[in-house]
């Protein structure tokens, strides 16, 4: 028996969304953020769930690893950048 290959409503490929070389991705339910830029500013992802507005951090800064967490529905998100004395930097909002 030949398996076919999975189709590509099969495989849930997360959108991604850009600040700068800083970025959050989600499939619909796990978001992940990544400070990518080396400039002491904070990056964190805000999505938008069934349950309201969450943000998510990357608590270690510009070093290896990524936040994440998992919602029921993400609906939407973005990336952002805490800039002292400035409104914070953020990308367009994005579907999963």
């Amino acid at each position: 028996m030949a398996l076919a290959p999975p189709s590509s409503a099969d495989v849930a490929i997360p959108g991604r969304a850009w600040d700068g070389h800083d970025y959050a991705s989600s499939d619909g339910r796990w978001v992940e953020v990544c400070d990518m830029e080396d400039d002491a500013n904070r990056v964190y992802g805000e999505s938008e769930t069934t349950t309201g507005t969450h943000r998510v951090f990357d608590g270690n800064g510009h070093a290896g690893g990524c936040g994440n967490a998992i919602f029921n529905r993400v609906r939407e998100f973005r990336v952002c950048e805490e800039i002292d004395f400035w409104p914070d930097s953020c990308s367009g909002w994005v579907g999963p």
